[in-house]
């Protein structure tokens, strides 16, 4: 799609992989509209071909564009609340008569995720956390509106994003282990199916070119998976950490179950603060409190989550690359780029 002179609209577009896409869109010549709840952004004047307005403005704002990209989730919220904060933009999409959806959903909607193998057809309609409970719901929600004719739609089903920026699959875990440890498995071939943000956001842009959407659904990965402990090294030698290893007790799968109530409560709290005090100064603040920690710092990831470190389950990226996208930065590349930006930002606390 030539976006020159075309309009779009981007909701979560302040968050990472929402900002990133907004960026790209802007330098293809793109006409982006950003809707969020935060009055202190509206008017931001990043780029000039970009337009922040509040999200009671959305509505007024779809009639003029070509595609909406639908990245929103506020983990502040439950899963019902979430599911009827998409069910408001999808309303809106049908009521202007939006040509194009494309939706975010993640990888996590599959059952089998990570220990199995997976594709689009594996099964994904059994018990799980909120996030996942709601993702999927959102999914078929789609799939009943493009059947009833509302909108044309895509849905992409992104792996593990990193990249410079991110918060989650970066930022989190180097703060684990700069100025300390990481003990790795010695025997680790966990498989992490890394997807660097760049791809991503191109598989969005390819998305809202296709002719015929039909409420397709695509898993979006990287070129190829490799191993967590290669992302872990890479990590801890760009931000100083000691590079440990240890045996591990190979990984026995076993039935997901819903997450627990506490475990809900504990990240529910933790988005709450961020919507307060604003994520830079949550992420600020916890860096400064995982400083105080006494001792050395020691991240143990395997440990902390042997069900995603030590699995192997591979996605399939075969319909993505027939369909819609062929990935082109792989972990060499990917790593690179991600060890500079942490390079940068760790420099200062080494």
């Amino acid at each position: 799609m030539n976006w020159q002179g075309r309009a779009a609209l981007v909701t979560g577009g302040t968050g990472f992989i929402g900002g990133a896409l907004v960026a790209r869109l802007a330098e293809l010549g793109a006409q982006v509209i950003v809707p969020t709840r935060n009055r202190a952004r509206i008017g931001e004047c990043g780029h000039p071909h970009v337009r922040h307005i509040h999200s009671a403005d959305m509505v007024a704002a779809l009639a003029e564009v070509s595609a909406v990209f639908n990245l929103a989730y506020d983990f502040r919220r439950s899963a019902e609340e979430n599911m009827a904060l998409y069910a408001k933009t999808a309303d809106a999409c049908a009521a202007a008569k939006v040509p194009m959806l494309v939706q975010a959903s993640s990888i996590a909607v599959y059952d089998d995720w990570p220990v199995r193998d997976v594709t689009e057809a594996s099964p994904c309609d059994g018990p799980g956390h909120d996030y996942k409970i709601a993702k999927r719901a959102i999914e078929r929600d789609i799939a009943a509106r493009v059947s009833a004719g509302q909108f044309d739609a895509v849905i992409l089903q992104p792996t593990i994003v990193y990249g410079p920026g991110s918060a989650q699959w970066v930022d989190a875990l180097v703060e684990k282990m700069a100025g300390g440890s990481v003990i790795l498995p010695e025997n680790g071939d966990g498989l992490c199916n890394g997807l660097y943000i760049d791809d991503l956001v191109n598989a969005f842009i390819a998305a809202a070119g296709l002719e015929r959407g039909n409420a397709e659904r695509f898993i979006v990965s990287g070129p190829q998976p490799f191993l967590w402990n290669t992302l872990f090294t890479s990590y801890a030698e760009a931000c100083g950490a000691e590079i440990l290893y240890e045996k591990v007790v190979p990984y026995v799968p076993s039935a997901p179950r819903p997450s627990s109530r506490l475990s809900a409560l504990v990240r529910y709290a933790s988005a709450t603060a961020a919507g307060l005090i604003g994520t830079a100064r949550l992420e600020a603040l916890r860096a400064r409190l995982m400083a105080l920690k006494p001792g050395p710092r020691i991240f143990m990831p395997a440990s902390e989550n042997p069900r995603l470190y030590l699995s192997r389950g591979i996605a399939s990226t075969e319909k993505m690359r027939a369909q819609l996208h062929q990935p082109q930065i792989g972990a060499e590349e990917g790593l690179r780029r991600t060890q500079a930006y942490i390079r940068a930002k760790y420099a200062s606390k080494g």
